[in-house]
């Protein structure tokens, strides 16, 4: 998968994003073993489609309590680099607990997205914004299922979340990557993302869109 990253850390482990409350920072780490009960779905909604470069439909929709198990399949169709540009070491499947706090998400504070198979199965693409309230700033994260990087997907959940980040009274977009996980840089910059290295991470590099950029608007009043 394509990955942006926070590094979140906890004493055991670093795991995939979580949607705690949000730090009054937005250089502040998560704990995502603390995370508080988040809103509760009864259940996914229908999706709508949308259609990648090669012509194939998915099924695109707000991630709900239901998708734990697909989550956990799709962490583990990632390659090992995949997983390290995402959680900065190895780790072999998502665990349980983490996956069940990822698919609960409080709207006021996060709006998480997954991309499905037409038939609900698998997911393809998972992508979130984190919102904080005293920065206006929107933490991005996104992942691709290897097998569908290139077909435009990633495009089609940033774009997305720009405008989730803009109707939240967000200001700008951030997120964190590895210095080596060229697929995200690539995106970003086509994307308008200004990139900046990491002063006290050489290996980290930020990527930023001010949200009243005129990037920022083309994006977002775009299909």
């Amino acid at each position: 998968m394509v990955c942006s990253n926070s590094v979140l850390q906890d004493a055991a482990m670093n795991v995939l994003e979580l949607p705690p409350i949000r730090p009054s920072s937005r250089h502040a780490s998560r704990n995502p073993l603390t995370a508080p009960a988040a809103h509760q779905w009864t259940a996914a909604e229908p999706g709508k489609p949308i259609f990648l470069h090669d012509g194939a439909m998915l099924l695109l929709r707000p991630i709900a309590p239901g998708d734990v198990e697909a989550l956990m399949r799709a962490f583990k169709r990632m390659t090992p680099e995949q997983v390290r540009a995402r959680v900065f070491h190895a780790l072999s499947e998502l665990p349980a607990p983490v996956a069940r706090a990822m698919c609960q998400v409080d709207p006021g504070q996060a709006v998480a997205l997954v991309a499905t198979d037409p038939d609900g199965a698998e997911i393809r693409g998972e992508a979130r914004v984190h919102f904080d309230a005293v920065t206006l700033a929107a933490e991005l994260a996104l992942a691709i299922d290897p097998q569908f990087i290139g077909k435009g997907l990633g495009r089609i959940l940033v774009e997305h979340l720009i405008r989730a980040a803009r109707a939240h009274g967000m200001r700008e977009i951030w997120g964190d990557t590895q210095a080596g996980n060229f697929a995200m840089l690539a995106l970003t910059r086509r994307l308008g993302f200004t990139h900046d290295r990491k002063r006290d991470d050489a290996s980290l590099v930020r990527f930023f869109l001010n949200l009243d950029s005129a990037a920022a608007h083309e994006l977002d009043t775009s299909s």
